[in-house]
């Protein structure tokens, strides 16, 4: 079953106005991280499987600015647009607990179901997402773990492993790693951003996005409607 977040998407203008280093910094990460990976993102899933695909796919703030370029150099504006009426902040039941589909997700398609694949997330650049189990009795590409974690800190980190990126939502809550949606209200507003953080704080509901708590400097997701600690910073 499907609903969807409360909130008109098509009114979003901040997030196509960021800051042009902003914008520089993620395509200088992002190509950093494509040629990195370059020659392993090998795959033996069969071209119909979307499985993987289902779920809230969480990405950088980086990878997120990073898909906000390639939708306005690549897409119509009245494509970018049909997008954020129909298709960001869909809400899919998965066991009682509400996650964010991939808006990006092409689900009639018989083969490349990703509408940005260019473009697309690390974390379905080497893995998958884990978001569904494969429906099929597939072998991992092999890929290094080092190598992975190398393309991580490119895009969650600036010039060390101290400094983090995170975008900051709510007085000492910040949001280091969510879904498309979330990201979205993020990074438009002061005002969508206190919408987002009511939103979460609320219905106790990350969507599996990861906050930040810098009063206790951890990091966190709301999981069952409750809080659970992920590590400390």
């Amino acid at each position: 079953m499907k609903t969807r977040l409360e909130y008109d998407f098509t009114t979003l203008e901040g997030i196509f106005q960021r800051p042009e280093p902003l914008n520089r910094f993620a395509l200088e990460r992002m190509e950093a991280v494509k040629d990195l990976l370059r020659d392993r993102e090998t795959y033996n899933c069969p071209p119909s499987c979307k499985s993987c695909c289902y779920g809230s796919i969480l990405m950088s703030y980086t990878e997120f600015t990073y898909i906000m370029l390639y939708l306005q150099e690549s897409w119509p504006w009245e494509r970018i647009m049909d997008l954020f009426q129909m298709r960001v902040g869909i809400l899919m039941d998965n066991d009682g607990v509400d996650t964010l589909l991939c808006p990006f997700l092409q689900e009639e398609a018989e083969k490349e179901h990703c509408s940005i694949y260019q473009a697309r997330p690390l974390i379905c650049r080497v893995f998958g997402t884990a978001a569904a189990p494969c429906g099929e009795p597939i072998t991992p590409a092999d890929l290094e773990e080092s190598l992975f974690y190398r393309a991580y800190d490119l895009l969650y980190y600036g010039s060390s492993r101290e400094n983090f990126i995170a975008l900051n939502l709510h007085k000492n809550l910040a949001i280091y790693e969510a879904p498309f949606a979330l990201w979205c209200l993020a990074d438009n507003s002061k005002e969508t951003r206190i919408s987002l953080y009511n939103l979460i704080a609320g219905e106790k509901n990350s969507f599996n996005a990861v906050l930040y708590d810098r009063d206790k400097c951890n990091f966190f997701v709301y999981r069952n409607g409750y809080k659970t600690v992920l590590n400390q910073k």
